[in-house]
């Protein structure tokens, strides 16, 4: 073979080798050019969902935007009973025994008799932040069988002002009908006396029921850094003038009424309680000045190991006037004597003093001794005393009976030597009350 022919045959091999090679990277590059079209594809697909899902978002945004532009309606929160007041109810039934005939100020007969005396229906509940309401509704009768529905007590405590975080001293505001702070015993409803009837003083100087009255009240704490151990705090009320036994006419001008009491407690198991009351109203609308004091002492012994078990109690109260007051609504038994032996009216100072003292037994047991004496404000020259002895009994919380005897000595012919047997039941339902002080529970 010559050399030419031998380059030819070389040169052909390697043209046939190279387009068996450019063959197959042909092939080799329409494959991956396949490939990269399915990759493409695939991308614009997730590129087309990730678009989808950004108009979703942004769609969503803007109507939570569009929400918060709008004003937030708060949720209201339903507390069950929330608004409404506590209700309680009380009973109070009274069976005597007299072994002399007595009459009301209506003239009726009232000796010897049951008689459902009373029934308040006791409604509380918190206004706002700022306020708490009371309504004491009262059923009472003074003749059995028939009755006479009373406001008893309706008001606002005010506890703090809008404008101040705290209220100045711990100043409480009482506006509306209520009893008055004269003395211990004036504010206790007839319930939850310690004895069946008022003191012979109350009744005098007071009336009867004690005093109620329309008016704007307010208490507050008087500092000590001498004495941290003891409180100190003053009552200042403004009140409308008469409905009151030392001058009834209601013509009378505004009242004023303070009270002063002191409390401290001795090695945990003493206490001791005074105060000073004073009330006045000026002189105008053909009305005379009228004008009381009372002084008002308790001391109670509670032992700590013996709990609910034990205590004692040791007061009274003391009321003076500086002068007689012959136009005084005087309690039933005075006026009758006045009128049926046309007495006539005196001069003096009146004044009357009342004592009591008990002793608890057991949890349930508690019995005591009240001694009164008090001058008439008709004539200070007419005195009245009175004996109670009483044993009261506690079936629960909600049950109380009562068995009270009293024996009356009078220079008034209409109560003289007058012996008196009380049989008294309480009964409460519905919210449980906070027991009165010579409670020990």
């Amino acid at each position: 073979m010559s050399l030419y022919s031998g380059r030819r045959l070389i040169f052909a091999g390697s043209l046939w080798c190279y387009f068996l090679l450019l063959a197959r990277v042909s092939l080799a590059q329409d494959s991956e050019l396949e490939i990269l079209k399915t990759q493409l594809r695939e991308m614009q697909q997730q590129m087309q969902k990730m678009m989808e899902r950004i108009d979703q978002l942004e769609q969503e945004r803007a109507l939570q935007i569009e929400a918060a532009a709008q004003p937030v309606q708060p949720a209201v929160q339903s507390i069950p009973g929330a608004l409404n007041p506590t209700i309680t109810v009380f009973g109070n039934f009274v069976g005597r025994w007299d072994s002399r005939r007595v009459f009301n100020e209506d003239g009726d007969r009232i000796s010897n008799k049951f008689n459902l005396r009373e029934v308040e229906v006791d409604m509380r509940a918190a206004i706002d932040p700022y306020a708490d309401g009371v309504l004491i509704a009262s059923l009472e009768s003074e003749t059995p069988g028939q009755f006479s529905a009373s406001v008893e007590e309706g008001y606002a405590v005010i506890k703090k002002l809008p404008f101040l975080d705290e209220p100045p001293l711990g100043l409480k505001l009482k506006v509306g009908r209520f009893r008055p702070l004269f003395g211990k015993f004036n504010v206790i409803h007839t319930h939850d006396l310690p004895t069946t009837f008022r003191s012979l003083p109350t009744a005098e100087f007071m009336g009867e029921e004690g005093l109620i009255q329309n008016g704007v009240s307010g208490n507050f704490f008087i500092p000590k850094p001498w004495d941290p151990d003891s409180s100190l705090d003053a009552t200042i009320e403004i009140l409308n003038g008469g409905d009151i036994a030392i001058s009834s006419d209601a013509r009378a001008r505004m009242s004023y009424l303070a009270h002063l009491r002191w409390f401290r407690t001795f090695q945990d198991a003493h206490s001791l309680e005074l105060g000073w009351s004073s009330y006045f109203h000026p002189a105008g609308n053909k009305v005379r000045s009228a004008d009381f004091h009372g002084i008002d002492l308790m001391y109670r012994w509670k032992p700590l190991r013996q709990g609910e078990w034990k205590s004692f109690l040791l007061g009274g109260e003391f009321m003076f006037a500086p002068r007689a007051h012959p136009n005084a609504s005087e309690p039933a038994d005075v006026d009758r004597a006045i009128t049926l032996r046309d007495l006539q009216p005196g001069r003096g100072k009146p004044y009357g003093l009342s004592l009591l003292t008990q002793w608890q037994f057991n949890q349930r047991t508690y019995a005591g001794l009240r001694w009164d004496y008090t001058t008439t404000l008709f004539n200070p020259g007419l005195k009245r005393r009175s004996l109670t002895p009483y044993v009261s009994y506690y079936f629960t919380e909600f049950l109380r009976a009562r068995l009270n005897y009293e024996h009356r000595w009078s220079d008034l012919f209409t109560e003289n030597n007058r012996k008196s047997m009380f049989f008294e039941l309480n009964w409460v339902f519905g919210s449980h009350p906070p027991e009165p002080f010579w409670v020990n529970k």
